[in-house]
């Protein structure tokens, strides 16, 4: 991920929870907001619900990978939220890639020319 930084503050998640655009596919949810820092930023989020610490790690590594893969088709300055679904558990790297890719162009973020459709 060269071109995306991590987003870590509380009041960050806070506000793109409550004003950024979401997209729900099946095994993540997406959320994301334009910023005004010319660069992208990545926030993941595994709740405890999805299993213990290597079942969440794994979920994590997943999403950090489908993320990095189409990280080159996104317009630049977004933060985005990438938050596991319990049903993501178990999937293939290149299944919850898809389902990024399948949110992310739903909210329009993919650049012009990217479409499979």
């Amino acid at each position: 991920m060269k071109n995306t930084q991590s987003l870590k503050l509380n009041r960050d998640f806070r506000r793109l929870y409550s004003r950024g655009k979401s997209c729900v596919g099946a095994y993540v949810v997406l959320y994301a907001q334009k910023n005004r820092l010319g660069e992208s930023r990545l926030g993941l989020t595994v709740s405890k619900s999805t299993g213990k610490a290597v079942k969440r790690n794994r979920l994590k590594r997943l999403m950090r990978e489908g993320y990095r893969l189409i990280e080159s088709k996104l317009e630049p300055g977004y933060d985005f939220i990438l938050v596991a679904r319990t049903r993501a558990i178990g999937k293939t790297q290149a299944q919850i890639q898809t389902d990024i890719e399948r949110s992310m162009n739903n909210l329009g973020i993919l650049k012009a020319g990217n479409d499979k459709n």
